[in-house]
């Protein structure tokens, strides 16, 4: 039995007819990163091999989220970082290990930007109780509601004591309104509809029932009757954010109308008939259940207030009217 070996720079023969013959002085140089490989690395079947494959195998066991994505490519760094570590001292191959490090590079980066979306984001402290009352019992993430109140959407208005956020026939209905703290007063003419406390709309109905482009007018004054403070929208640039934000813009519509629902019960509140009794705004003509004018004049009277005002002035103060 015979055995030939020929080594040079470029190419290695191997004509082995004796399967007992081994050649413990024998190297393979890598010419390509001056690495020089033994015949004792050749042995794929390592235990870095099947740990790497491990770590693959229970990243893809994450669950949903940016936690569950965050656990998946955490895990990948490391197969891919042990798959690497595999490649250079066991196969000895720069190519696999250059792949499975760039791997790691790129899985790295996607961990990084999960960590800064995770961050938390702090809010001003009069926003906190806002997001905290409406938006986070909701799903909204604190970085979607740092979009709706940031500067280039919202601004925020301050109103003293009398001033008025809306007159009837002359504002614009182009904004929503969001009382942060303070109360106003909704009237309409000379007679007081109802009142508007913190955390509420200023103006949802109006919002809601106008379109974009039309000018409409408001057909109630809204006056403040303590110093207020509150966040408002303008129209163009609260829709061009809904637009991109779907999940901001269903949740806004469902504050809207549990806003509006919120004061049609409170008017309903105000309808009372001769009898005494509520009547409901859910029917579909509640006005046919009235006997006559003189009682349908008592329930109006008893729904727009009970007490006539006249203004006071142009900033829009009200005093109630005495009468003997």
């Amino acid at each position: 039995m015979s055995s030939m070996v020929f080594l040079n720079d470029d190419v290695t023969f191997f004509n082995v007819t004796s399967p007992n013959v081994t050649f413990p002085n024998v190297t393979f140089p890598n010419r390509t990163l001056n690495v020089t490989c033994t015949p004792e690395q050749q042995h794929p079947q390592h235990a870095l091999y099947h740990l790497a494959n491990i770590c693959y195998i229970v990243s893809y066991l994450a669950p949903r989220g940016k936690r569950g994505l965050l656990f998946m490519h955490s895990l990948l760094i490391l197969g891919f970082f042990l798959f690497a570590m595999w490649a250079w001292n066991i196969v000895c191959s720069p190519n696999i290990f250059s792949w499975n490090f760039f791997f790691v590079l790129l899985n790295l980066g996607q961990v990084l930007q999960i960590l800064y979306s995770m961050r938390k984001v702090k809010l001003p402290l009069e926003l906190e109780d806002i997001y905290r009352i409406l938006f986070q019992p909701l799903q909204v993430s604190r970085l979607s509601f740092q979009k709706l109140v940031s500067p280039e959407c919202a601004q925020m208005l301050n109103l003293h004591p009398g001033e008025a956020y809306a007159m009837q026939g002359l504002t614009r209905t182009d904004r929503l309104g969001l009382l942060i703290k303070g109360k106003a007063n909704v009237i309409s003419g000379q007679h007081f509809l109802h009142q508007i406390q913190a955390n509420e709309f200023l103006d949802s109905p109006e919002f809601e029932s106008s379109r974009s482009g039309v000018e409409e007018k408001f057909k109630v004054s809204i006056i403040a009757t303590t110093p207020c403070r509150a966040v408002v929208w303008q129209r163009q640039s609260l829709e061009y954010l809904l637009i991109k934000e779907t999940h901001l813009s269903n949740i806004l519509a469902l504050l809207l109308s549990t806003d509006i629902t919120k004061k049609l019960y409170s008017m309903n509140d105000k309808m009372v008939t001769e009898k005494g009794s509520h009547l409901d705004i859910r029917l579909p003509s509640f006005t046919g259940s009235i006997a006559s004018h003189e009682e349908a004049k008592k329930v109006t009277e008893s729904v727009l207030g009970c007490r006539e005002f006249v203004p006071l002035g142009a900033n829009g103060l009200m005093q109630p009217l005495r009468t003997d």
